[in-house]
């Protein structure tokens, strides 16, 4: 005769284990080194040194899990704080640029505008209804 064995409504999950694979893990290290330096460290070099590799295997890691460079994922953070320090906050747009290390405003708008289509200025008016 078989016995029934107890099942466990919950099963084991990787999460569940505190366990990452390696591969995962650098990538949670390089997504956080961005998180942190985003708005004053513009130079990827900087994050190879950070996770003891060279520019050209980062970048090839990151491509590889990604689809994307990592001087792609900066900007993309970096734009992603522009649209929403456009949308949420009180500052100048020329405060904006400031904020996120742009050298100047003509500089940060040509930036704005080819990654969006409009000018911050426009983009931010869309909000103000």
């Amino acid at each position: 005769m078989l016995t029934k064995t107890k099942s466990y409504s919950r099963g084991f999950r990787l999460v569940d284990s505190g366990y990452y694979a390696p591969d995962f893990q650098r990538l949670r290290v390089l997504q956080s080194l961005i998180e942190l330096d985003f708005r004053y460290n513009r130079d990827i070099n900087v994050y190879a040194v950070k996770m003891g590799t060279s520019i050209h295997a980062l970048n090839r890691f990151a491509k590889a899990y990604l689809g994307r460079s990592v001087y792609e994922l900066l900007q993309d953070r970096i734009y992603r704080e522009a649209l929403y320090l456009l949308q949420h906050s009180r500052h100048t747009i020329k405060e904006i640029s400031e904020l996120l290390s742009f050298s100047d405003l003509p500089y940060f708008s040509r930036w704005f505008k080819q990654r969006n289509g409009q000018t911050a200025k426009v983009y931010r008016k869309g909000f103000k209804t």
